[in-house]
């Protein structure tokens, strides 16, 4: 006597077997998280921790964007800026002498934080505690303890221009970082495959489609952050520096930052200076903020290599063709140029 199968009972067995698969990884994810609460993430500020607990949790990933992101209006955004964050962002209250340092991700950001941490030496009040430090990343940090922070404030950030806050009351300063698209696009792709934050396992090939089309959690893309910044360069509170001239002659640099910042730093000083945030200076600095990054990536630093021309390694004379076309598109008639060859520093 042949046995006949109910299907709907089949399927509804199948679901249960699929709830059951979702509801162990999520057992699994949490006892992860609260192991890692306890060893990596110990010296991280307790608002961060909770951050990136919810990230992992909460965090989505889709067919067409493999990696860990939120989506607020449209907008592709980290885990760690759900909505509720980045709106605390927008209406961030700017104080007299605040000044922000603006980078797309994986363009110098700490080492332009560091640079700066040199030069002003910014206090710390004892009643906060953030990641970055005395120069802490404005995107993630908890907005309230901001307020204690003394004056003047130094904070980084990605936001792009139409996100960061300003202010028609207070003289707020803004310098922003370029580096070159190739080399930012590999340092992106090494970080997002380390970084267990964003739960990215894919190619390069793969991960390049997503920066051209603009389709990484940045907010936006690349071109459109970097022209809407280049567009105010010549505003008398915005400094507009590349990586590359950084790497080319630091200390020289250095000094121009310190005068935009209203310090006035003597040749030996500045040089002082150059010598503490060489990347080799700063990647072997135990102490320093940026490297308790390290603790949390998966594998090798935060501090990757910090060179320029990195990215022949990795591109395709395919994809270095596609990349040029976009390049040249996007950035001919705007006056702002990269140099894309090796800078020995």
């Amino acid at each position: 006597m042949s046995k006949t199968y109910d299907l709907n009972q089949k399927s509804d067995f199948f679901r249960g077997i699929d709830i059951m698969k979702n509801l162990v990884k999520s057992n699994i994810k949490k006892l992860m998280l609260k192991i890692a609460r306890h060893t990596v993430f110990r010296e991280f500020p307790e608002h961060s921790k909770n951050q990136f607990e919810q990230a992992m949790m909460n965090g989505s990933k889709t067919k067409e964007m493999p990696f860990l992101h939120s989506k607020v209006n449209g907008s592709i955004w980290p885990a760690l800026m759900p909505e509720e964050q980045l709106r605390s962002c927008t209406t961030f209250q700017t104080s007299p002498d605040d000044v922000f340092l603006v980078t797309y991700p994986k363009s110098g950001t700490m080492w332009l934080a560091e640079i700066v941490r040199c030069i002003a030496q910014p206090k710390d009040s004892g009643k906060a505690n953030h990641i970055g430090g005395t120069v802490p990343m404005f995107d993630f940090a908890n907005h309230e303890q901001l307020e204690t922070l003394l004056s003047p404030r130094y904070m980084s950030t990605h936001l792009p221009f139409a996100l960061v806050p300003r202010s028609s009351e207070h003289t707020v300063k803004y310098i922003y970082l370029a580096r070159n698209p190739k080399d930012v696009a590999v340092s992106f792709f090494h970080f997002m495959c380390s970084a267990p934050v964003f739960d990215f396992d894919g190619t390069w090939e793969e991960f390049l489609q997503y920066f051209i089309k603009g389709n990484l959690p940045t907010g936006g893309s690349y071109f459109d952050h970097i022209l809407e910044w280049w567009s105010h360069k010549d505003d008398e509170n915005v400094l507009f520096l590349k990586y590359e001239d950084l790497k080319k002659d630091l200390k020289s640099q250095v000094k121009i930052i310190a005068e935009f910042l209203g310090f006035k730093l003597s040749d030996e000083k500045a040089q002082a200076v150059a010598e503490k945030c060489t990347f080799q200076a700063m990647k072997s600095n135990p102490n320093l903020e940026v490297n308790k990054f390290s603790k949390v990536i998966k594998k090798g630093s935060h501090l990757r290599k910090g060179v320029v021309g990195d990215w022949k390694n990795h591109f395709s004379n395919e994809q270095l063709e596609e990349f040029n076309k976009l390049y040249q598109s996007r950035l001919k008639g705007t006056g702002l140029e990269f140099e894309f060859q090796s800078i020995a520093s």
